[in-house]
């Protein structure tokens, strides 16, 4: 285990030089702290965009689901997220970095700007990102425990203390710099380890019919209801164009025609990892270690049993680079949330910059310290965990953010209401017993555009100064 501890020893190092040096620029600046200057390039930012949402629960996650349920299961969950970037980027890119604020609750304050708004957004997004984070922190110690030989307490521990550091003081600076980094270990590992699996076996149709012949339910359809396939897909397809940690990527971009353009970059790449990981080490792993009690373990076994020190090492350190990469980002959202969103307005009046920074600080130390006191009992399928945490911030975000930027009619009744709706009708579903997992997003999203579509048609008509200024987003 000596080489795999000094490699990932040697990242961990690495990630916390990139908070130091990055903290000298982002302290005494919100632009820099929140949206890294908005100066990040193309290429830079579609690196970092596929590694915010390829997470530990995108490579550990994927891989489980593959093992647990299926390659159909898997395909549809991870399917929603490679379309959600072109819609984000068709319908979201454009208008938010031209709108040139810091988050998603930024717009949506200011499209609906009541108190409804204002504290209910953050809260969404604090509580969804706080269980997403629990399921990274979960990839990180299994991680660590199997390729390391660490507990899986004190590796759990040991990653947390190092991502909350340079985040807290580093800001989106630091989180792109590392990114860059992580998403292109993400993919030289995963992808180089599918092209190993691959050669061994001869050929990729070669490998599938191995792995269907010792294992046919990975073809097939489980019993899973037909909803939850559904609601799998949508949750992802629309979360892309609205979820925190990726619009705030948006709005690092020089301009809207970098910022579209990184989006869908980062499908490709994003795409490339997931089909490499579900066709490619998740059925070599479904035949060599067929009853798994925790399905999540399967990519570490392969790791642990098929490839050398060095490359194990690069494994700890690329799944680590999912779960920083994705929690970072989470982390600096939920911080965006309490720091600028819930108390931005009380910070500027009564507190200096100076101040308000260390109150950001403290903001991603709060929420990751409490989300690692919960992933000392880990969820199972940590993929489906956090998929139905962000279908919660999808009921209620989707619709009048997109109602927002393009229907005229588009109200303050409309949008407090899609928000409230949307929300409630997904906890209700999501709850009531005998629910197919995953489903309640089929039943929210609608709700919630019958909410915005009440609100415009009977609510009190927008007033003209918005409609010319939501106009002006889309030149």
């Amino acid at each position: 285990m000596t080489i795999e501890r000094i490699v990932g020893l040697i990242y961990l190092l690495v990630c916390i030089g990139v908070g130091l040096l990055a903290s000298r620029k982002v302290a005494a600046s919100r632009d820099e702290y929140w949206v890294a200057g908005r100066r990040i390039g193309t290429t830079v930012n579609s690196l970092a965009i596929m590694a915010a949402l390829a997470s530990g629960g995108s490579i550990i996650g994927v891989m489980g689901l593959t093992y647990a349920q299926g390659i159909p299961a898997a395909l549809a969950l991870f399917t929603g997220a490679v379309i959600g970037f072109p819609l984000a980027s068709i319908l979201v890119a454009g208008p938010l970095r031209r709108f040139g604020k810091f988050t998603i609750t930024d717009f949506l304050r200011y499209r609906y700007p009541h108190a409804i708004v204002a504290w209910v957004v953050p809260v969404l997004i604090v509580v969804s990102f706080t269980v997403y984070i629990v399921a990274q922190m979960k990839a990180a110690g299994i991680t660590a425990a199997v390729l390391l030989g660490i507990d899986y307490e004190t590796a759990l521990t040991l990653a947390t203390l190092v991502f909350i550091l340079y985040v807290s003081i580093g800001g989106m600076l630091a989180v792109t710099w590392t990114d860059v980094f992580q998403g292109g270990l993400m993919l030289i590992v995963v992808t180089g380890a599918a092209a190993a699996l691959v050669w061994q076996a001869g050929s990729p149709g070669h490998l599938l019919t191995a792995a269907t012949a010792a294992a046919p339910e990975l073809g097939t359809l489980r019993d899973q209801p037909l909803g939850s396939y559904l609601g799998s897909f949508v949750i992802w397809a629309t979360a892309i164009p609205v979820i925190p940690h990726i619009v705030m990527r948006v709005f690092t971009a020089k301009d809207a025609r970098g910022a579209r353009m990184a989006l869908n970059i980062a499908m490709i790449l994003y795409a490339l990892m997931i089909l490499a990981a579900v066709f490619a080490v998740a059925p070599v792993g479904k035949m060599r270690f067929p009853d798994l009690a925790d399905a999540d373990m399967v990519f570490l076994r392969v790791m642990e049993a098929d490839f050398p020190p060095f490359f194990r090492g690069l494994a700890v350190a690329a799944v680590m680079a999912a779960v920083m990469s994705t929690t970072d980002a989470l982390l600096l959202a939920c911080s965006s949330a309490i720091a600028h969103d819930l108390l931005g307005q009380t910070l500027k009046r009564k507190v200096s910059a100076s101040a308000a920074h260390w109150v950001a600080v403290g903001s991603a130390w709060v929420v990751g310290l409490t989300a690692m006191g919960l992933a000392y009992s880990p969820p199972a399928l940590i993929s489906q965990f956090y998929t139905a945490a962000i279908g919660l911030l999808t009921a209620g975000l989707f619709v009048p953010t997109i109602a927002g930027l393009w229907w005229r009619r588009a109200n303050l009744a409309g949008g407090i209401a899609a928000i409230l709706v949307g929300a409630s009708v997904y906890l209700t579903v999501q709850f009531t017993p005998g629910t197919p997992p995953l489903s309640a997003i089929l039943f929210a999203l609608p709700a919630s555009t019958l909410a915005m579509w009440l609100g415009g048609t009977f609510g009190a008509q927008e007033r003209p100064e918005m409609i010319a200024e939501i106009a002006r987003l889309h030149d």
